[in-house]
C-alpha cells in the first residue's frame, strides 16, 4: 500500500513539473530586434514607432539581453516566457559592466513574456504594462 502512495505522489509531482524551454527552443528568439510598435496598457489598438530613437536590443545563444551596444542590458529578466514555458537565463560567458545602469532604477520584472511569430516578438515586461512588438533586424 505504502509503494502504491509513493507511486502516485511521484506521478503526480512529475505531471506538475514546471515546463521549461530548452536552449535549443530559445534559438530562434537568438538576434537583433527593434521596436516597431508599442500597445499602452488597457488599449487594444497598435501605435506604430517612428524610424526615429528606435530602441533595439539583442537576446544572445544563452537567453542573456544586450542592448543595442553590445552590454548587458540594465534592468534585464532572469526568466524568458515562451509559450508557457520558462527559460533561466544563465550567463554562459562574463558579461561586461555597463556603465548606464548605475544611473536606472528597476522595478521588479523578472519575466519577459514573449510570443514569437515569423520574424515578429511581441514581448511584455511586467503584468499590465502593456506590450511591445518587435522586429528582426
Amino acid at each position: 500500500m505504502k509503494n502504491l502512495l509513493l507511486l502516485v505522489f511521484l506521478v503526480g509531482m512529475v505531471g506538475c513539473r514546471e515546463k521549461a524551454l530548452s536552449p535549443e527552443e530559445l534559438q530562434p528568439l537568438v538576434g537583433k530586434w527593434r521596436l516597431s510598435a508599442v500597445q499602452p496598457a488597457g488599449k487594444n489598438e497598435w501605435e506604430y514607432v517612428t524610424q526615429s530613437g528606435q530602441y533595439q536590443f539583442e537576446i544572445r545563444y544563452d537567453g542573456v539581453i544586450l542592448d543595442q551596444n553590445g552590454l548587458p542590458a540594465c534592468c534585464a529578466p532572469k526568466y524568458l516566457s515562451v509559450n508557457g514555458k520558462r527559460f533561466t537565463i544563465v550567463p554562459k560567458e562574463s558579461l561586461p559592466t555597463n556603465p548606464q545602469c548605475a544611473l536606472v532604477s528597476c522595478l521588479a520584472c523578472d519575466t519577459w513574456a514573449l510570443d514569437l511569430q515569423a520574424d515578429t516578438l511581441t514581448l511584455a515586461s511586467c503584468q499590465g504594462s502593456g506590450r511591445n512588438r518587435f522586429i528582426r533586424l
